[in-house]
C-alpha cells in the first residue's frame, strides 16, 4: 500500500486485515517504495493512493519500472478513470465502498466472491440462519450477550451457542471481528424483532 496518508494506510489495514486469504505485505510512502515493493516483493496488487502524489502510474507501469507481469494496481484518484484501457490498472475513488473494494481484489485474484445480499449490498454466507444474521447485528450495535438473549427470549447460554456457530461460518475469531462483520452488514438494514 503506498499513500501520503496514514489515515488511508490505516483505514485500508483496518478492512483487509480480517479478510480471508488477504495479507498486506508492505506500506509506505513516495515513488521509490512503490518501485521497491514492486520489484521486491511482488506482491498481487499494490493500492496507489494517487490523489495527491499524483504519480504518473501509466508511464510508470509502460515503461516497466513495476516489473513482473500481473501485478495488479489498484489506483485511488479524485480525478475520473486515469489510464483506461491499461491491463492490470484498476481505478477506484472516494464512492467506492470497502465491500466494494474487497469484492474488486477478490476478482482479480480470480476467486468467486459470495452472492450479494440483495437488501443491503454486502456480502453474506447463505449459511447464516435468521436469528444468526439479528444477534451478529445486535452484536454490532453493542448488545450484550445477556441483552440479546432478552431481546430473543432465549437463554444466555443459547446466545453463546449461536455465537460459536456464527464464528465457524465467517471463519472469524473474536467478538471484535464479528462487530466488525456486522457494522458492514448492518449498513442499510434495520434490525427487526
Amino acid at each position: 500500500m503506498i499513500s501520503d496518508s496514514e489515515l488511508i494506510l490505516s483505514g485500508l489495514r483496518k478492512i483487509l486485515e480480517f479478510e480471508a486469504g488477504m495479507t498486506i505485505v508492505a506500506e509506505g510512502a513516495g515513488l521509490r517504495n512503490l518501485k521497491s515493493f514492486a520489484r521486491e516483493l511482488s506482491p498481487d496488487f499494490i493500492f496507489l493512493d494517487n490523489r495527491e502524489s499524483a504519480y504518473d502510474i501509466e508511464k510508470i507501469m509502460r515503461l516497466g519500472e513495476i516489473r513482473r507481469p500481473g501485478i495488479r494496481v489498484i489506483q485511488f484518484t479524485d480525478g475520473g478513470a486515469a489510464g483506461e484501457g491499461i491491463p492490470d490498472l484498476i481505478n477506484v475513488n472516494h464512492e467506492t465502498t470497502s465491500t466494494e473494494l474487497v469484492e474488486v481484489i477478490k476478482r482479480g485474484a480470480g476467486e468467486n466472491p459470495a452472492p450479494a445480499d440483495k437488501k443491503s449490498g454486502e456480502t453474506k454466507p447463505s449459511n447464516i440462519t435468521k436469528t444468526e444474521s439479528r444477534i451478529i447485528k445486535l452484536i454490532a450495535a453493542g448488545e450484550s450477550n445477556k441483552g440479546i438473549a432478552e431481546l430473543l427470549s432465549v437463554s444466555e447460554k443459547t446466545v453463546k451457542a449461536h455465537i460459536t456457530n456464527i464464528f465457524h461460518k465467517l471463519r472469524l475469531q473474536n467478538r471484535y471481528q464479528l462487530m466488525i462483520y456486522g457494522k458492514r452488514m448492518k449498513k442499510n438494514i434495520e434490525v427487526n424483532l
